[in-house]
């Protein structure tokens, strides 16, 4: 008879992995199996379908066998912590379950470790639950009742003091997401009590909640999977990654590389599609899978001589950690600002920045013409910090020239000026309202003078202070259609070479960022087609840490930016051929055709 399939590890998310090894061990008793700082490069983000990643990651290990939990700290790509208002009804995972030998004893030592309990402990005496969460806000249910499976056998640490037992998935379909763990992971649906009653809902601070709910065994852990109905379950953040702290994915292992590539066709013939091909070396087999969920999934073989050195074992933490709570002294690597002014706050790409700022504990004044888009994005970011917005239209430098002398007067202290309002209208020569180019021009250019003749003057008399503007790619040549979107990208990128050479030794600095195609609405609207992509966060991401190095120039993606480097030792009938294939040809034809 096969062996059942095994869930063999749990995979956290966490800001730093030595404050992280510490809360598990002190209020766990979970014991260190060594680490690793080798998930870094092209293979890590093959296999995690992270971009750029690069990791330490840090085992630990409990009283049974085969199983670990792993902390990964992400030090690329920049990890999001926890929305604020996070509840394990949220699509995701949620919850691991670990039973503890003395209840009492461990709720202790979690307060001790400054985690306070969301509620109450809720059951009867010896069948006690409650929840607790990480540094990083991951919920874990401290079980008083073991509820494991009904096969004894030999455990390797008998007494270690706690053991996972569970881990729970918020889904959005429960009867789709069974038939995934029944039919292709091949999981036996657990008979008997439930893992959860309706009353547990309390421990972790969802009294009155209703879900439906249905748990497997994965050889000797509980997957359980639970769909609510109240509260509604929310999505996935936007633009969510598997590197943003708390729970990550949970990984199937198989002692064999036959039973491996085994489980790997079954996956791939159920749909569920891989971050990048497997990767396989020696003893060991590793990939990561995503079902049409967003749920992530690691299949892992590895041979038994080859475990302990995989962090199965217990193993000495690694003395040399050089990376390590790297993620948590970022912001103080590179200072934040305590204070900035976002134009475009509504906007997608100035959102994402004023997101990243937040995490920074930067205060936000954000300026968009979109009022109602603007509160939207505040009433997300003030649970983090104060934010005050202003709706203006910028085509009116007047009106934006009050504001900002309002703002001046009231806000002295800004250090960082981001300017990311901007408008890309595209026309043709054939048929052109030069009223709308004094607007744009307003909007993308002007409009940055107006701001910095307020703002210059305060941060040159303080001796620091930063701007950031979004040009583009298209400021570095011009492109059919749209000419007068390039002319106020240039005219605003030779502004900012202008102030930074004036301000030179002020210590106010400048960064000007030359994007390409960045996936927006913006983008879609434009004259252009779009070979090269790039995702939101990724581009937020970007701007961000060049905006915190305080660098001059950014520019992406690189293979844009070597075009545009090309046509510039070209003929000029070479490039206009090639730009003009660069256009996507019905949108000039319908501008032309609709007036």
């Amino acid at each position: 008879m096969p062996r059942p399939t095994k869930l063999c590890q749990v995979a956290l998310s966490v800001a730093d992995v030595k404050r992280s090894q510490r809360w598990y061990r002190d209020v766990l008793g979970l014991e260190p199996a060594g680490g690793t700082n080798i998930f870094f490069g092209p293979l890590a983000t093959m296999v995690q379908g992270v971009p750029r990643a690069a990791s330490t990651c840090w085992w630990l290990v409990d009283r049974q066998d085969g199983f670990q939990l792993e902390l990964f700290e992400f030090h690329s790509p920049p990890t999001r912590p926890l929305p604020v208002d996070w509840r394990p009804s949220d699509i995701g995972y949620t919850t691991v379950g670990v039973h503890v030998a003395d209840f009492d004893a461990a709720i202790a030592a979690a307060r001790a470790a400054g985690s306070e309990l969301p509620a109450d402990p809720v059951g009867e005496p010896g069948a006690r639950r409650a929840c607790v969460r990480d540094p990083d806000g991951a919920m874990i249910e401290l079980m008083e009742d073991d509820p494991r499976a009904p096969h004894e056998r030999a455990r390797p640490r008998a007494d270690a003091p706690s053991v996972v037992r569970s881990v729970t998935l918020s889904v959005p379909d429960l009867e789709r997401s069974a038939r995934m763990f029944e039919e292709v992971f091949g999981l036996q649906r657990h008979q008997g009590a439930p893992l959860h009653e309706p009353f547990h809902e309390a421990a972790w601070g969802l009294p009155g909640a209703e879900s439906r709910r249905i748990a497997f065994w994965a050889d000797d852990v509980i997957v359980e999977l639970a769909q609510y109905q109240h509260p509604e379950a929310r999505p996935w953040p936007d633009e969510y990654r598997i590197s943003d702290r708390g729970l990550l994915n949970i990984a199937f292992g198989f002692d064999s590389r036959a039973a491996f590539e085994d489980q790997l066709k079954r996956c791939r013939a159920a749909g569920l599609k891989g971050s990048g091909p497997p990767l396989r070396v020696g003893a060991g087999s590793v990939t990561y899978l995503n079902d049409p969920d967003g749920f992530s999934f690691e299949l892992l073989h590895a041979a038994k001589p080859v475990q302990g050195a995989l962090g199965f074992e217990p193993r000495a933490t690694p003395k040399f950690a050089p990376f390590a709570g790297r993620v948590a002294r970022r912001a103080t690597k590179h200072r934040p600002y305590r204070k900035a002014l976002v134009t475009g706050g509504a906007g997608r790409i100035c959102s994402e920045v004023a997101k990243l700022l937040a995490h920074d504990g930067t205060q936000l004044i954000l300026l968009d013409r979109d009022a109602a888009g603007l509160e939207k994005v505040a009433e997300e970011l003030r649970a983090r910090v104060p934010v005050e917005i202003h709706a203006v239209d910028f085509a009116d430098l007047d009106a934006l020239d009050a504001v900002a002398m309002e703002l001046i007067q009231r806000h002295p202290d800004i250090d960082l000026l981001f300017s990311g309002a901007g408008v890309d209208r595209h026309q043709s020569m054939l048929e052109f309202d030069w009223r709308q180019a004094r607007d744009d021009f307003h909007i993308n250019t002007l409009a940055n003078l107006v701001l910095m003749q307020r703002l210059l003057p305060g941060m040159a008399a303080r001796g620091e202070g930063h701007v950031t503007a979004i040009a583009s790619l298209a400021a570095l040549i011009g492109t059919p259609y749209e000419g007068v979107y390039s002319g106020t990208k240039a005219a605003l990128s030779r502004l900012m070479d202008s102030a930074r050479g004036e301000l030179r030794g002020t210590g106010v600095t400048f960064t000007t960022v030359f994007p390409g195609f960045i996936d927006t609405p913006l983008m879609w609207a434009n004259a252009y087609k779009h070979p090269y992509v790039v995702p939101l966060r990724e581009a937020a991401e970007r701007i961000h840490e060049a905006t915190l190095k305080r660098r001059a120039r950014i520019h992406f993606p690189l293979q844009e930016r070597a075009r545009i480097a090309l046509s510039y030792v070209m003929p000029a009938a070479i490039t206009d051929r090639i730009a003009k294939s660069a256009m996507n040809e019905q949108v000039g034809q319908r501008r032309y055709d609709d007036g």
